[in-house]
């Protein structure tokens, strides 16, 4: 097989140099459809062409655009104006004041003069003296009496007793286990699967005929005759689309089942017994006692004591008392005298004055401004726009089923117009 390869290769490399550039997918010389082919077809497949078509379309265009506008603008400008403004004078004015002035004076004023007195005054005095009284006192006597105390006593008693005690016994005892069981289920599943799907659509343009061995081929290419004209090429593919799909599987499902189980266990429990036994019992027991006892009681009792009074005494004393005597003094008085005075202050007072001052105005000035605007503007544009052709109708003679392709020679399908393009002998190819 590699022997025939490597000869069939170095045959073609021969065959290439007597060739000229259209045997490597070049147009034949007397091609299928053409006002040069010696009989066939009634009316041969046309041909497309596109030329080239002038069309007006709108298109957005930035343009400038002037606007006129108005602005206001200062103007400054010296204007003269009268203004007030504040002068001062001296101006004397008359004003009464208050001013002290001291002169001697003899008046009578009063003086405190003081003398010797004599008056009475009675005081208390304290006097002690001796005197039987008779007094309280305390005198203490013993006395008994009675009591009851609360005393221990302790004496033998036969009680019952609790005593607990161990008791074992076997109960029935009920107990749950779960064990798996595994059944088979049906579930719907989805999933994606490609489909093979079959579509029309239309047909590449032909590729020029020709090849390796075009040049071998001695007999006439004109295709047979047709008796119709060629509807256009559809090509039929089938192409692979994924689609979901449900199905219904057989999956393994495990789920518990509870099982009773009941044994018997045995459980110690404590019970209570009840025992008679002899115990010490302590009661409390009242006693009934005779004591002696201290009583107090008051006792009337004559003494002789120092009493102490207070006695009234009159006395006479001897103190200075306060008069008043005119007496006569040359003494300083002020008194206050009013002044009648002269001063001088400065008062203010409004002047015109003519000044120079910068006045502003506003003058309204039209101005011109540019803009970008957009406009909607035909544009002509050139175009391609397909133009169909028809072949020249030539005298029909009877021919094989329009459109009937078979190939010969050479390897077709994917390796059109290639190295081993096969000879076709369709019209429509």
């Amino acid at each position: 097989m590699k022997r025939r390869l490597i000869g069939l290769t170095a045959l073609a490399a021969v065959l290439g140099l007597t060739t000229n550039a259209a045997a490597f997918g070049g147009k034949r010389s007397a091609p299928c459809g053409t006002a040069g082919m010696s009989g066939g077809c009634g009316t041969p497949c046309g041909t497309t062409t596109y030329v080239d078509q002038k069309v007006t379309v709108n298109e957005w265009v930035a343009v400038k655009e002037e606007y006129k506008y108005w602005v206001s603008e200062p103007v400054t400008k010296k204007e003269k104006v009268k203004v007030k403004e504040q002068a001062w004078k001296d101006e004397t004015f008359k004003y009464t004041v208050n001013e002290l002035v001291t002169s001697k004076e003899k008046v009578k004023v009063k003086e405190m003069a003081w003398k010797d007195e004599t008056y009475k005054y009675t005081v208390s005095e304290l006097v002690t003296s001796k005197e039987k009284v008779k007094v309280k006192e305390m005198a203490w006597k013993d006395e008994t009496y009675k009591y009851t105390v609360s005393e221990l006593v302790t004496s033998k008693e036969k009680v019952k007793v609790g005593e607990p005690k161990a008791v074992t016994k076997e109960i029935e005892v009920t107990s749950y286990t779960c064990v798996p069981v595994v059944t088979k289920q049906k579930r719907v599943i989805c999933e994606w699967v490609c489909v093979p799907v079959t579509v029309t659509c239309a047909a590449p343009a032909p590729a020029p005929a020709g090849g390796l061995f075009h040049r071998l081929c001695k007999k006439d290419c004109a295709p047979p005759p047709c008796d119709a004209p060629c509807p256009p090429p559809v090509v039929t593919k089938t192409v692979m689309q994924r689609q979901r799909v449900t199905r219904e599987v057989e999956v393994d499902v495990t789920t518990y089942q509870r099982i009773e189980k009941k044994e018997k266990k045995p459980v110690t429990t404590y019970e209570t017994v009840w025992v008679e036994k002899e115990v010490n019992v302590t009661k409390c027991v009242p006693v009934e006692k005779t004591g002696t006892r201290k009583v107090g009681y008051w006792v009337d009792v004559e003494k002789e004591v120092n009493v102490t009074k207070c006695v009234p005494v009159e006395k006479t004393g001897t103190h200075k008392v306060g008069y008043w005597v005119d007496v006569e003094k040359e003494v300083n008085v002020t008194k206050c005298v009013p002044v009648e005075k002269t001063g001088t202050h400065k008062v203010g007072y409004w002047v015109d004055v003519e000044k120079e001052v910068n006045v502003v105005t506003y003058n309204k000035v039209e101005k011109t401004g540019t803009r970008d605007v957009r406009k909607c503007v035909p544009v002509e544009k050139v175009v391609k726009v397909a133009v169909y052709t028809p072949a020249p109708v030539v005298a029909a003679s009877p021919c094989a089923t329009p459109c009937t392709a078979t190939t010969t020679g050479g390897h077709g399908g994917l390796f059109k117009g290639g190295l081993f393009k096969g000879k076709s002998t369709s019209c429509c190819n």
